[in-house]
């Protein structure tokens, strides 16, 4: 009996000695900062699991996992370990494919496991409270099924993995607004290449009908509702702000007068930001807003049609991250977060604050994460568009050398992501474009080892 325990426990190991590297790591820092990392839009979203009272600002079944697991446990600490295991075997997984499919060297696999796990951007992502890590994990979750698609024509001839395929397309919308977007975007382009896989269309389709009884029906029965108009019409408030500033004769008198009904139009213009329309938000009159947004989005339409281009010229320098890869220094960004708000909660909530379990270690990773982030290796790192295009550089470049059809699938994903975040991206900030670096890094880590097998066999003829 103990040595078929043995043997299971071996046969673990070894089937997740990538993802077990990662997650001892991931542990260890959790632990350091116990009960991990909690931002003021972390404990917003905790609040309502704790209370019940959930609106779908963030996403109300992101908050309705959370609340679960509460119950099992009152702790975020729980919360994020789960996060930790679910990101952890999402990286192993990838890393397992490459030694499956490609060949890949185990010893290579291993040493890149410790080093993905050590960046600081990856280990913070790891065990902060937000909905971006799982989405980032569940979205590396997809590009894992993807390979799987790509190397075994028959994938879809089994019901089990359609099932499996639908739950994480589902998940994937469930956990970030945007994911709508990146399932269907992904989806529509899936069937293209797999018009007679049945399972394929059933799963896509199906996931996606019970994505709007969910959010439809299931918000009616849940009582959930939609909130925080401060960021639906924070778009609108932003483009105002820079023609206030930049262009005020666009704006006759009637209309100076309607927009004063919806925005405080001296602060409007003292915060104004290019790259950042959070600034905005404060100066909307969100009573005003909540009664007639209609109308203020009207005004909005009026404004566009007297100068698009301004318009245009706007939603490409607020995107700007999302698809330039210069400059790499001062640019606007804003990075990981290092340091926790708990301390602004802690008589709410006793059980949220700060208890280091490795008190000696919380300071170190602190100042790694903050060297890392304000320093150039972090303004170079931190810039999703260089992961983007690289992944299909890379993986472009492998296929051709390898013969590996359709390996650019693996950056598809990344790319209908950030399609879905450029409909009104509110601050050019990593963690909204996390999945793209984390399987950016990946990628790079695919491309190396092809890289030095070329040279290798360069050399040997």
């Amino acid at each position: 009996m103990k040595d078929k325990i043995l043997d299971k426990i071996k046969n673990f190991i070894c089937k997740n000695k990538y993802s077990l590297i990662i997650l001892c790591v991931f542990m260890i820092v959790l632990l350091a900062y116990w009960p991990g990392i909690l931002v003021s839009d972390s404990v917003f979203q905790w609040d309502q699991a704790q209370t019940g009272n959930i609106t779908n600002w963030h996403p109300a079944y992101n908050t309705y996992y959370i609340m679960i697991l509460s119950k099992i446990w009152n702790n975020p600490g729980l919360i994020l370990a789960i996060q930790c295991i679910v990101l952890s075997f999402s990286i192993g997984g990838f890393f397992n494919r490459l030694e499956k499919y490609y060949g890949v060297n185990k010893k290579y696999l291993l040493i890149c496991s410790f080093i993905i796990a050590i960046i600081p951007l990856n280990f913070n992502a790891a065990v902060i409270l937000l909905k971006d890590t799982i989405y980032s994990a569940l979205l590396l979750i997809l590009v894992n099924i993807t390979i799987d698609i790509i190397n075994n024509k028959d994938y879809f001839e089994n019901i089990k993995n359609g099932f499996i395929f639908g739950f994480v397309l589902l998940a994937i919308m469930l956990s970030r607004h945007n994911g709508i977007v990146t399932v269907a975007l992904y989806s529509i382009f899936l069937m293209f290449f797999y018009k007679k896989k049945k399972i394929l269309y059933i799963a896509s389709i199906s996931s996606i009908i019970i994505y709007f009884l969910m959010t439809t029906v299931g918000f009616s029965i849940l009582n959930i509702k939609e909130d925080n108009y401060a960021n639906k019409y924070a778009p609108i408030s932003h483009i105002y702000a820079r023609i206030l500033n930049e262009k005020p004769s666009l704006l006759s008198e009637k209309e100076m007068e309607t927009l004063s009904e919806y925005v405080d139009i001296d602060k409007l213009k003292e915060t104004y930001h290019p790259n950042n329309m959070d600034y905005s938000i404060g100066a909307q009159k969100m009573s005003a807003i909540r009664e007639n947004g209609k109308k203020y989005l009207s005004l909005a339409i009026g404004t566009f049609f007297k100068d698009p281009l301004i318009f245009v010229e706007h939603y490409l320098c607020l995107d700007a991250y999302l698809y330039n890869p210069f400059p790499f220094y001062n640019s606007d960004y804003v990075g990981m977060f290092i340091e926790t708000d708990l301390w602004k909660f802690k008589d709410v909530y006793p059980n949220l604050n700060e208890n280091s379990k490795i008190s000696f270690l919380l300071p170190i990773l602190k100042k790694v994460s903050l060297k890392y982030q304000e320093g150039n290796i972090g303004q170079i790192t931190m810039r999703p568009p260089l992961y983007l295009y690289l992944s299909f550089i890379i993986t472009i470049l492998i296929a051709k050398y390898k013969k590996y059809k359709k390996l650019f699938f693996i950056g598809i994903i990344s790319l209908f992501n950030t399609i879905g975040l450029a409909i009104a991206m509110p601050v050019p900030m990593v963690r909204y474009v996390y999945p793209t670096i984390l399987i950016g890094q990946l990628v790079i880590v695919f491309g190396i080892y092809e890289l030095y097998d070329y040279i290798k066999k360069r050399k040997c003829k």
